[in-house]
């Protein structure tokens, strides 16, 4: 078999320090936010006051009919802005900061409105999984808050009942959790309990060393930091950031990574190949982290045998594997509640968050009984002040029934079969140049957008996949864009999506294609 072999779509270390210098020492991450015209788009500036015009044409067509950019969202919006940034740190994000940010005051179904009252359509919120709103989540969550809300350490009837619906959902491995508030705390403690339980084992030289995938996050406290090349690309100083415990391997990206066999076993044997060399070398790692689906880099599905590969490695010396589900899981890829499940693996842990309270702040770390054990071995006691609470609980608890009474499983297979078709169908198809790659599971997809689809040497296209996210968020279609070289629209809506959502979506996407088509300089 012919392996397609090329450097892998992060840039490796050479390349890292030759764009540093010819951005003064800024990462390219760095140089892309704000406005259109890009520091690293100077050469072409054409292009750039082209599509600057063009934007504003759109911006004052939906300005003048009352749209997003009304005088009133960009009013308040700018004052919001100001204050924000007066009050906040100034590296806090913001979305769509250049013409005033969008003021978002409340949300229904799959829909935001914003302070003039437009519907926005939300396909980049997985947070909100079952529906912005949804009655009878904020029905349990203002029942039991009336009742109370008080430390985790005091007994409720709501806490165990919900965890029992929790835990049914998992393979029996998986029987024993720890409740905690936020996706980045779970992966947090995920990683303490995984390094205890690979102490307690000794079997590997190793326990406080973490594989990880290239260009992964997994959450904001340091200890994720560390374990996360997605933010070390993102700052200044961070194409030389290596913590002596982090061993980094490709992603497993087989369309524009090191390795490009698409989604084959081949393809799968070649990543994990990377994986068992770092545990012959270091003589067994204690941790293996990974996304059932790589969001941040990009929407990447490991290619089928990946994870079983790993998986099988890195215990073969002792050592503990996560999923990090806190993207993936609760029913959004269709086929299964979890992620992981696709791959045919039973992790020894798995984290969650984000869709968990549909929006609330609640997450959790589920894990095998014996690494709970080894975790307790140390005789430290564990207690979350919030984590499990009953308001969080009652709330998880709505969130759980509401998936299953709604089918919102058999929707996310239903609706994302569509959206993958009619992605395939309708705009790949027609921009095979720029369209390179429709993939994902369920609803949580990516289109990667690229220079030369259809030839032999494919490179990202940064600039047009920024110009069709503005183009969409004019026509009220919210989606964001990520990867490595951001240049993925990512597509991860509230699982209560429709087909007639994914119409509008698909219509909005050839009409900001077709516009860039017209300008004549992409």
């Amino acid at each position: 078999t012919l392996v397609k072999v090329k450097k892998s779509s992060t840039l490796n270390q050479e390349d890292k320090l030759e764009k540093s210098k010819l951005n003064n020492g800024k990462s390219a991450s760095a140089v892309k936010k704000g406005s259109f015209l890009l520091k690293g788009d100077e050469a072409n500036t054409e292009r750039s006051l082209a599509v600057n015009a063009y934007l504003h044409q759109l911006r004052k067509k939906s300005t003048s009919t009352t749209g997003s950019c009304s005088s009133l969202n960009e009013t308040v919006g700018r004052k919001l802005i100001a204050t924000r940034e007066k009050d906040m740190g100034p590296n806090v994000s913001i979305f769509y900061k250049q013409d005033g940010g969008l003021v978002i005051t409340s949300g229904n179904g799959v829909f935001m409105h914003d302070i003039d009252g437009n519907d926005h359509l939300d396909c980049c919120n997985n947070v909100a999984c079952v529906g912005h709103s949804h009655p009878d989540v904020v029905a349990a969550g203002c029942k039991e808050m009336a009742n109370i809300q008080t430390n985790g350490r005091f007994l409720n009837p709501t806490q165990q009942r919900y965890l029992e619906k929790l835990l049914a959902t998992f393979p029996p491995e998986l029987n024993t959790v720890y409740m905690v508030n936020s996706g980045s705390e779970a992966n947090d403690l995920a990683l303490r309990i995984a390094r205890a339980h690979a102490k307690v084992q000794g079997q590997c030289n190793r326990p406080e060393d973490v594989i990880i995938l290239d260009s992964a996050y997994h959450g904001h406290t340091q200890a994720l930091v560390d374990i996360s090349p997605y933010k070390w690309y993102q700052a200044t100083d961070g194409w030389n950031y290596h913590p002596p415990t982090t061993h980094v391997v490709s992603c497993p990206d087989g369309y524009r990574g090191r390795v490009q066999l698409g989604q084959t076993e081949e393809c799968g044997r070649l990543y994990a190949e990377e994986v068992e060399q770092v545990v012959r070398q270091t003589g067994g790692v204690g941790v293996f982290i990974a996304e059932s689906i790589v969001g941040c880099g990009g929407q990447i599905v490991p290619p089928p045998g990946y994870l079983r590969r790993c998986y099988a490695a890195v215990r073969q010396r002792g050592g503990v594997c996560i999923a990090d589900e806190v993207q993936t899981g609760f029913a959004r890829c269709g086929t299964h509640f979890w992620m992981f499940q696709q791959h045919g693996v039973v992790p020894d842990i798995v984290s969650m968050g984000k869709p968990m309270g549909n929006g609330y702040p609640v997450a959790a770390v589920v894990v095998r009984r014996e690494v709970a054990q080894s975790f307790a071995a140390s005789g430290i006691e564990y207690f979350n002040t919030y984590g499990g609470n009953s308001v969080a609980c009652a709330i998880a608890e709505a969130v759980l029934d509401t998936i299953k009474k709604e089918k919102l499983q058999e929707n996310a297979l239903q609706v994302g079969l569509y959206l993958t078709q009619q992605l395939n169908d309708q705009v790949k198809s027609k921009y095979p140049k720029w369209v390179g790659d429709v993939r994902g599971n369920g609803l949580f997809q990516g289109v990667e957008i690229v220079q030369n689809g259809s030839k032999a040497l494919i490179e990202p296209y940064p600039e047009l996949t920024k110009f069709l996210v503005d183009h969409l968020r004019y026509d009220r279609i919210i989606v964001s864009r990520d990867g490595p070289d951001e240049n993925v629209i990512k597509i991860k809506p509230p699982l209560v999506f429709s087909k007639s959502n994914v119409d509008l979506l698909v219509s909005g996407l050839l009409t900001a294609l077709d516009a860039a088509n017209s300008l004549g300089v992409f």
